[in-house]
C-alpha cells in the first residue's frame, strides 16, 4: 500500500513540476534579479536619485510638487517617498491604469513615474519610467509574468499552490528508509554522470532549500488569493473584517484641496529622529473625499517584524484625526505590514537578500 501511494505521489509530482516547470523558472528568474532592486536602482540612476547641489534648507513639499505637476502636465502625482538621507532627492510618483488595457503587463497601464526632484532647488532631475525599466519589469516578470494583472497573478497563484503540492510531495519521495540512504541524499556526488548530479541536486538542493521554499510560496499567495490572507489572519487569531479599520474621510473639495500638504508633512517629520523613510500619499483631486496618508518606516531593535507608524492627516487642514502606530498593531497587521519584505528577502538585510537569491535561481533550476 506504501509503494503504491509512494508512486501515485511520484506521478502526480512530476506532472505537476513539467506543467509549471517553465512559469516557476521564468518567475524566480526575474525574482532573482529584483531581490537586489534597490541596489541596483540606487547605482543605474545615481545621477538623478542623487544631488548634485545641496543648500541649507529644503523647499515646502507643496511646491516640489507644483514643480513636479507643472513638469509632466496632465499627470497627478499622489505619493512623495523620502530617504533619510540628505544626499538623496525626493521622488514623486504618477500612476495611472489604461482604460483599454491588453494582454500584457504594460498595456494595462497608461503612465507609471517615478519623479525625482532636488528638495534644496527643485530642479527636476530626471524619471525612471517603470513600464520600461527593467528593475521594475523584473519584478512584474517575477509577479505576473509581464502578462496583465489579473490574469498574470493568477497563472503565478496557480504555480504557487503547485509550489507548496510540490514540496510536500516532494518529501514524501525524498524521505529515506534507513540511515545509508539518508546520507546519499544529503549530498552530491560530482563524480557521477550528469543525470545522477542532476538528481542530487535536486534531491539534496530540495531537502536545504525546502523551509525556504514554503516560506516564500505561502508569503507570495497573498497576492493571488484573499482567501489565503484572509485565512493567515484568521490562523493568527484575528478577524480579517476588522484588521486596517480607520475612520470615515473627511470631505475635500477643488478650491481647498492639499492646503494643508506642508502643515501634514512637517508634523510627520517632528514625529521620529530615527526614521528611515517617509512615505506621504496624497488624495486624488477629483476625490470628494480623502486623507494624507503617512507612513514612516524605521528600524527597531525591539521587534522582528518591519517597523512603520501611520499618521492620517485631513489634506485641507493638515490637523492629524488618526493614528496607527507599530505597537499599536495585532499580530495579522505586523505580519501584513512585513509579508512583502519577507517575500523579497529584505527584511533583515544583505543575509536574508542571500538567502532569497539563492533560493530563487535554485527554485528555477
Amino acid at each position: 500500500m506504501k509503494k503504491r501511494l509512494k508512486k501515485i505521489v511520484g506521478f502526480l509530482h512530476l506532472w505537476a513540476g513539467l506543467l509549471s516547470g517553465l512559469i516557476i523558472c521564468i518567475s524566480m528568474m526575474g525574482a532573482s534579479i529584483f531581490v537586489w532592486q534597490e541596489g541596483l536602482t540606487n547605482w543605474y540612476y545615481s545621477d538623478i536619485i542623487y544631488c548634485q547641489e545641496k543648500g541649507e534648507h529644503t523647499l515646502p513639499v507643496s511646491e516640489l510638487h507644483r514643480r513636479v505637476t507643472n513638469a509632466y502636465p496632465g499627470k497627478e502625482f499622489n505619493f512623495l517617498f523620502v530617504e533619510n538621507d540628505p544626499d538623496r532627492n525626493y521622488a514623486w510618483q504618477s500612476y495611472k491604469a489604461s482604460e483599454n488595457p491588453g494582454w500584457t503587463w504594460p498595456s494595462g497601464i497608461a503612465h507609471y513615474l517615478l519623479v525625482f526632484v532636488n528638495p534644496y532647488t527643485g530642479e527636476i532631475t530626471g524619471h525612471i519610467d517603470k513600464r520600461t525599466d527593467w528593475i521594475s519589469l523584473s519584478r512584474f516578470l517575477h509577479q505576473t509574468l509581464l502578462l496583465e494583472y489579473e490574469l498574470g497573478t493568477g497563472i503565478i497563484g496557480v504555480a504557487g499552490l503547485i509550489m507548496v503540492f510540490m514540496a510536500v510531495s516532494g518529501l514524501v519521495l525524498w524521505w529515506p528508509k534507513t540511515i545509508r540512504s539518508l546520507k546519499r541524499r544529503l549530498r552530491v556526488k560530482w563524480k557521477a554522470p550528469f543525470k545522477r548530479i542532476n538528481w542530487d541536486l535536486h534531491a539534496a538542493g530540495g531537502f536545504y532549500t525546502y523551509l525556504f521554499l514554503l516560506f516564500f510560496a505561502t508569503t507570495g499567495l497573498g497576492w493571488s488569493y484573499s482567501w489565503w490572507r484572509d485565512g493567515i489572519v484568521k490562523l493568527m487569531g484575528d478577524d480579517p473584517e476588522e484588521i486596517f479599520s480607520f475612520k470615515e474621510l473627511p470631505q475635500i473639495d477643488s478650491l481647498t484641496y492639499l492646503m494643508g500638504m506642508d502643515i501634514a508633512y512637517e508634523s510627520v517629520l517632528n514625529k521620529r529622529h530615527d526614521w528611515g523613510t517617509i512615505t506621504f500619499g496624497i488624495p486624488y483631486s477629483e476625490n470628494e473625499k480623502g486623507r494624507i496618508l503617512a507612513g514612516i518606516a524605521y528600524e527597531s531593535a525591539d521587534s522582528w517584524w518591519s517597523t512603520s507608524d501611520y499618521y492620517h492627516y485631513d489634506p485641507k487642514t493638515g490637523k492629524q484625526y488618526e493614528s496607527f502606530r507599530h505597537d499599536e498593531k495585532l499580530l495579522s497587521e505586523k505580519w501584513r505590514h512585513s509579508n512583502y519584505a519577507m517575500h523579497v528577502g529584505s527584511i533583515y538585510g544583505l543575509p536574508t537578500k542571500l538567502v532569497a537569491f539563492i533560493c530563487a535561481l535554485f527554485f528555477a533550476h
